[in-house]
């Protein structure tokens, strides 16, 4: 596990953060027209994003849950010989330009099973198709600290900070129903110290806003404090492969976002 920190001198403006994860790129049941919308959403001024893995399905095949029914119509006879090539190739095609506003990276199980038994490093290969800084790829799951910071007067000194702590995970899970997912998002804050709580995994979109009351550390005033509990949905519709076999229950697809107002402290989810 580890931390990473941003700063951003954007205190007057809306900072617009997109979590993304369970792309599944690779697989026929991949929404890719929700994949390329996305991708054209991110390129908005003040708006960054963090992946929570699973971007490509990095199945091969030698896997014994190759299913050839399950392959996109863009795959190839030729990219048969390495398929985690081909879906890094597609993850660079939409996300490739757009590196430098992504916060930080994690890779999923399905990266992390291919890295297993291939013993690739394909978590690294796809970090470096968006020309990823390697201190935001966290791993499985890690903390990104954001501080916003008001500048003023003739040396543009720091007048005042904002800081939110985002933990973000994989995640880990399952079942048909919302109930324990949202059990395990509410949870997270017994283990994991921050502000905002991101995984995926589930394939299923929920967000939770909590407050939590306490004693100000300047004074015996009780104060809250506002807690933002987030799992993403997946870009996979359940039409096709493991979803439809095993029956689950189509959800909601794609980001969650998240709309940062420092001036005011103020977060607003937009789904």
């Amino acid at each position: 596990m580890r931390a990473v920190e941003i700063a951003l001198d954007a205190w007057d403006e809306c900072v617009q953060l997109v979590l993304l994860g369970d792309l599944h790129l690779g697989h026929a049941g991949t929404n890719e027209a929700l994949v390329e919308a996305t991708a054209k959403r991110l390129e908005a001024p003040n708006t960054y994003w963090i992946d929570l893995g699973d971007s490509i399905d990095a199945i091969n095949m030698r896997d014994p849950r190759f299913d050839p029914r399950s392959m996109p119509s863009w795959i190839e006879l030729a990219d048969l010989v390495d398929l985690p090539r081909s879906q890094v190739d597609r993850y660079r095609h939409y996300f490739g330009r757009l590196g430098s506003t992504c916060w930080a990276r994690l890779f999923g199980n399905h990266e992390a099973t291919l890295q297993k038994y291939s013993e690739r490093d394909i978590y690294r290969e796809l970090s470096d198709a968006i020309g990823l800084d390697q201190e935001r790829a966290l791993g499985y799951s890690g903390f990104v600290r954001v501080r916003f910071r008001k500048r003023g007067g003739k040396k543009k000194r720091v007048l005042d900070t904002w800081t939110q702590t985002i933990y973000i995970s994989h995640g880990a899970g399952g079942g048909k129903l919302a109930g324990g997912k949202a059990l395990n998002l509410e949870r997270l804050p017994l283990g994991w110290d921050a502000d905002i709580y991101a995984r995926g995994h589930t394939h299923t979109k929920l967000v939770l806003e909590k407050r939590v009351l306490g004693v100000s550390p300047k004074s015996l005033e009780i104060v809250d404090k506002q807690l933002i509990m987030v799992n993403v949905g997946a870009f996979l519709d359940g039409r096709a492969g493991y979803p439809e076999y095993k029956g689950l229950y189509p959800q909601a697809l794609g980001p969650v976002e998240l709309w940062f107002y420092p001036s005011e402290k103020r977060i607003r989810v937009v789904q």
